[in-house]
């Protein structure tokens, strides 16, 4: 034994007598700090050991221990590796592949030849080659996410590939980066990336791919539908392009191939991993579309051995959204408002009747609508009704709430039911994946439903041992039923009215606001009503909007399929080629039916009535019968890629290591000419439609009996057919060093062609490319002994990517436009001028990075800075005249983005069953306008269009705002360019002059619409089978416009409106359009929008949520053993539970309109449950 108390001079007392060897390492190891490395069979023929000397150094201490011992040792770092000594001399090749638990490859891997010391790397398909004696062989698997493995090898196992399974270690980064182009270490990489798992995909259930993603990434911000009337918009360190035309969304690749599918409609159960590339070394190997960021989608393949079934069942349950929260004015407020607004416009007439005049009669041409409150005032002026029954009728309405009503009438809980199959499988010669997902819901409005069917297969086939392929088909099939969006509107009708009453039976109102959207037709008045229901040549216009709803449903299906397929060939050590190929087709198919009975059909053949005064004959030139209406849409693309690659590492100690690519790839986009086709007096039994007049109808059009003037039917044949086909070729390649694991080195060039670019050669061939350095800083030597760093890598990178405007051409382009009903009328109608100079956008991106992992692992983060320069930018800019036009969309602006991310990840607390980690997620973006030459305009475009206009040295997407001055009286004012009033009050207080505020320079920048930071907080706690995560995201730096009221309108519905100015009132609430005086009604418009718009309604828009809460348990394996499966998890999850806001008043960033001040319906709270099984 080793006596601690024997030491003198720094000697050692060793005084073993007949030791196990397992019993002297344990106290060299105790001693000396070192780590022995081994394979426990190797110590099965050691000999015992009896020694008693003092020896100083550990290297003493080993040659005498050890010494005639059947295993030689190597000290490497504070490791002292164990091998099994060679007894022959003969060489013979090993081959491997290195695996991970999951069946992935590992690239990457240092294998040490434990007896001589040669070494080898795997390559990015985790392959490795390694001579070795042909007796006994002990390799040791080194990788810095797993753990360390020792492996003895007969002669026997090496006659044919070996494979090798690590397993990774607790916490660790994401090293394996999957470019779609290659798989490569990260060690080896100096590009910036984000991975994301399987596991950390599924730690808690997801909607879809996208909320999968959401604070995994640092950089990728997720812009929010505010209406959700379409899918979030995921932007990556910032826009960088001024073009509505120019996509500021990431190029989505799944399986190493560009694809047009959008990331919801990628089933998340098929995702084995998300790769987000960042900057130009990680994403320029795509080229011109790549400006934006790359995320690489890798699917599921068959894995382990044999074959098993994973079902999961989910189930969503999202509540209605909390209409409260949108700050409408009650009932009783509402009604004592619109009778003040009454009186003040009826005192402008002479009486009644001449205010009633106003709003037109049957054929006046001039029909307007009023309120069925107004509808009361009139029929007391006329003497249908008393006062006291007016006062009786509308005392009994303050107490309806139409807003409730629609909310439990109209509304309903969304619910989602998904489930999901499939079967992997895995052999020594193939491979196997298949998946079925059904899903199916109700939306938030009665009667919507939607269907999706999602099928994916992938197999993989070991054809000989230097030839694979692999083939797969991707389908998915969509059947959405929606409702006529107008339906969808809680102001619909007045508060006061009713959808049901007491006894639950449907309440009809005569007429409401609302024009026919399927043809001519507009709003009605109360007398109009009563006019056309005590006619009989005429529809009725009685309404309820739960009956509506059923009318008019609207039904979206849409097909997407994907083929896919790609050869390998194992050339000669590391050299491979691959061919790839993809194909894809999406259908789209609209179309929707209204009964000849329904609201919008009624109002519209009502519209088309005409009379002939003579004959005294009414003629409906709207045929009986219902509207039909149907629209289809196709796409197809592809893309070839051919590619060769090399993967090599040489030296005598394999110190060199080598990765090089070079391919060409096409693809074709291509959008034939939709078909849309309108049919009138449709007959959904017997599928007939009537022949109309169309040329009549939608040309010269009628006189409506009932609105006057001429009324004309829409002609969908009129319009204009396009059909849009993009190719593509590009040459590309890609080469990475590294040198003893310590020095990276980067570079990859890329030339797109593209029937999108301009004719010149200057601009037709200009390359993209990059070029990057890293260095391994832990695999210094003089790092060895610093036994809390497990790894720090400091990176740099620099290159250009490109973005493409679609909608532009270096050619001039014209519409061919023919008429159906006219054919002799066609003619070209010019749409631009040639751009002989057009180019992509081109974006150059430096990057400074370190990645580092401490404590055992237990500590890692990722940290970047970027700057993002945004050039030829594809702005609307001003022209010479003399050219033919004043304004050109040209390649003429330059935007700079400039960042920090930091991705730190922490398991803080590690106990036996209990483990506790924190992710950490956070960047922060500033984007700078550096050169404009666009359009100018005056002040109000500027504040209503800031992605169309704005200043150099400003940010790009600004909140401008007029100055506030003060008010006076209930007048707002406000200060122009010079800092003078706009308004010039008298004595009194009363305005005798105010005027618009039109320059730009009068202006005030107050921030930016876009999050200057955001970031995500993810905590998770495992105890035993138990697993909670909770999932905190924030958002912040940015600003939004409060939703002030509009002084300018008499139809107003916000709760502020009883806070407006009153005579002798101490507030500053301004006045509303009813407390102007008559001669300054004109002018309210003026101050409205000044008030709205002005720096007085800015408030900041940061916020913090708890996006979800998920709680997990796994079913012990012997438990699910005995019910026949390998695994059974549930999981119960929360998702929007708590939101705080700076700006406060129920103010939800996520849904409301930032510069326009408009709230929008909050997000509700949701309740998901899923059960996943294994057999």
């Amino acid at each position: 034994m080793i006596d601690p108390y024997e030491l003198h001079a720094q000697q050692v007392q060793l005084n073993f007598k007949n030791a196990d060897v397992k019993e002297v390492i344990t106290s060299l190891s105790d001693h000396y700090g070192y780590e022995f490395v081994f394979d426990g069979n190797l110590l099965k023929s050691a000999h015992p050991i009896s020694v008693n000397l003092k020896l100083s150094s550990v290297e003493d201490a080993l040659s005498i221990l050890f010494k005639d011992q059947p295993f030689g040792y190597r000290l490497e770092n504070k490791r002292i590796i164990l091998y099994r000594k060679a007894v022959s001399t003969i060489s013979q090749l090993v081959r491997g592949k290195v695996i991970d638990s999951l069946g992935n490859t590992i690239p990457g891997v240092s294998i040490h030849n434990l007896q001589d010391d040669s070494q080898t790397m795997s390559s990015g398909d985790g392959d490795f080659e390694l001579n070795v004696a042909s007796s006994d062989i002990q390799l040791s698997f080194r990788h810095v996410s797993f753990n360390e493995k020792v492996m003895h090898f007969s002669p026997e196992q090496i006659a044919r590939p070996v494979r090798v399974m690590l397993s990774a270690k607790e916490s660790m980064l994401n090293e394996i980066m999957i470019t779609g182009y290659q798989r490569i270490s990260k060690e080896r990489s100096p590009g910036a990336y984000t991975g994301i798992s399987n596991d950390q995909l599924n730690k808690q259930i997801n909607t879809d791919l996208t909320s999968a993603l959401e604070g995994q990434v640092a950089g990728l911000t997720y812009i929010k539908n505010p209406t959700r009337s379409g899918a979030d918009s995921p932007i990556l360190r910032g826009i960088g392009t001024y073009s509505s035309q120019v996509t500021t969304n990431p190029l989505i690749v799944v399986d190493d191939l560009p694809t047009e599918f959008t990331l919801n409609d990628i089933n998340p159960y098929d995702v084995e991993s998300v790769t987000v590339l960042k900057d130009a070394t990680a994403a320029s190997i795509y080229g011109a579309r790549a400006a934006n960021g790359v995320i690489v989608v890798t699917t599921k393949k068959g894995k382990g051995q044999g074959v098993s079934v994973n079902f999961n069942v989910d189930q969503f349950i999202t509540q209605k959204p909390d209409i409260s929260k949108m700050h409408y004015a009650r009932t009783s407020d509402l009604i004592d408002y619109e009778i003040d607004v009454y009186k003040k416009e009826l005192s402008r007439y002479a009486n009644s009747e001449s205010l009633f005049n106003y709003y037109g009669k049957l054929g006046s041409g001039s029909l307007k609508y009023y309120s069925p409150l107004y509808d009361l005032f009139r029929k007391e002026s006329i003497g249908a009704i008393s006062q006291q029954e007016r006062e009786a009728t509308i005392n009994s309405w303050r107490s309806n709430d139409y807003i409730k009503e629609f909310t439990d009438n109209v509304w309903q809980n969304e619910t989602r039911q998904r489930y999901n199959a499939s079967i992997p499988q895995n052999s020594t010669k193939s491979n196997t994946f298949v998946s079925f997902n059904y899903d199916k819901g109700k939306g938030q409005v009665v009667n919507e439903k939607n269907e999706k069917f999602n099928l994916y297969l992938k197999s993989g086939f070991n054809l000989t041992k230097w030839l694979s392929a692999t083939v797969g088909l991707n389908g998915t099939y969509t059947v959405n039923k929606e409702t006529d969006g107008v339906y969808n509107n809680v102001f619909l009708q007045p508060r006061y009215a009713r959808i049901k009453d007491e006894g639950g039976n449907l309440v009809y109102t005569p007429y409401v606001e609302l024009p026919s959207s399927v043809g001519p037709g507009s709003a009605i008045n109360g007398e109009t009503a009563e006019q056309i229901a005590a006619n009989g040549n005429l529809k009725s216009t009685s309404f309820n909007v739960l009956e509506a709803l059923g009318e008019g449903i609207e039904s979206n299906k849409s097909l997407g399929l994907r083929a896919f397929t790609s050869l390998r060939a194992n050339i000669y050590k590391g050299l491979s080629f691959q061919t790839q190929f993809s194909y894809e087709l999406g259908q789209a198919a609209r179309e929707s039916f209204y009964d000849e009975d329904s609201y919008m059909m009624r109002v519209a053949s009502n519209a088309m009535v005409s009379y002939n005064d003579a004959t005294g004959i009414y003629t409906k030139n709207l045929p009986a019968g219902g509207r039909y209406y149907q629209f289809e849409s196709k796409r197809y693309s592809y893309t070839f890629r051919n590619q060769f690659n090399y993967d090599n590492t040489f030296g005598q100690y394999g110190q060199h290591q080598l990765t090089a690519l070079a391919g060409f790839e096409m693809r074709q986009s291509h959008v034939p000419r939709s078909i849309e086709q309108l049919l009138l007096g449709y007959n959904p039994v017997t599928l007939t439609s009537t022949t109309i007049d169309w040329a009549t109808l939608s040309k010269t059009g009628i006189t409506s009996y009932v609105y006057g003037g001429n009324n004309r039917l829409s002609d969908l044949n009129g319009g204009a057919q396009t059909e849009t086909l993009h190719r593509y070729t590009s040459l590309y390649a890609n080469a990475g060093y590294t040198y003893n694991n310590r020095f990276n080195l980067t570079g990859s060039i890329r030339v797109d062609q593209a029937d999108l670019f301009g004719v010149d050669p200057k601009f037709k061939y200009r390359p993209l490319w990059s070029v990057g350095a890293g260095w391994n800083v832990s695999n210094e030597g003089f790092m060895k002994n610093e036994d809390w760093l497990n790894s720090l890598k400091l990176r740099a990178t620099y290159g250009i990517t490109g973005n493409v405007d679609q909608a532009s051409s270096s050619y001039g382009t014209a519409t061919w436009k023919s008429d159906k009903l006219f054919p002799y009328l066609q003619y070209l109608e010019q749409r631009s001028l040639p751009n002989p100079m057009l180019r992509w956008e081109k974006t150059t991106t430096t990057n400074l990075g370190m990645d580092f992992s401490i404590f055992d692992n237990r500590l890692s983060a990722s940290i970047d800075a970027y700057n993002r320069y945004s050039s030829d930018l594809l702005i609307n800019s001003v022209l010479d005249p003399t050219v033919g036009a004043s304004s050109r969309v040209i390649n003429n602006g330059a935007l700079r983005n400039k960042g920090i991310e930091f991705n730190i990840n922490g398991v803080w607390l590690k106990k036996k069953d209990f483990t506790a980690s924190t992710q950490l997620v956070f960047s922060f973006n500033k984007n700078k306008v550096e050169k404009v030459n666009g359009l100018t305009s005056t002040a109000q475009s500027y504040v209503g269009s800031p992605s169309n206009y704005f200043f150099e040295g400003s940010s790009y997407n600004s909140i401008m705002a007029f100055r506030y001055g003060g008010m006076v009286n209930g007048y707002p004012y406000f200060l122009d360019q010079n800092g003078e009033s706009n308004v010039v009050f008298d004595e009194n207080g009363t305005p005798t002059s105010i005027k618009e505020i039109t320059s730009p320079e009068a202006l005030v920048n107050m921030g930016t619409l876009f999050p200057k930071y955001t970031g995500s907080i993810n905590q998770r706690l495992r105890y035993k089978a138990f697993d909670l995560s909770a999932m905190f995201v924030f958002s912040g730096g940015h600003k939004l416009r409060k939703d002030a009221i509009d002084l300018a309108s008499d139809k107003l519905t916000n709760a502020g409106l009883v806070n407006r100015w009153a005579e002798g009132a101490d507030n500053d609430y301004p006045r509303l359009l009813v407390d102007y005086p008559d001669k300054l009604r004109t002018d309210a418009s003026k101050l409205s929008t000044l008030w709205r718009n002005s720096d007085k309604q800015i408030v900041s828009a940061d916020y913090m949520k708890l996006r979800n809460v998920a709680v997990g348990y796994q079913l012990p394996k012997q438990l699910a053993q005995k019910a026949g499966m390998q695994n059974v998890k549930l999981t119960l999850q929360v998702n929007n539970l708590w939101t705080w806001t700076a700006a406060g008043d129920d103010i939800d960033p996520e849904a409301y309109s930032l510069n326009s001040g408009t709230r929008n319906l909050p997000l509700a709270k949701s309740f998901l449950m899923g059960l996943s099984l294994t057999f």
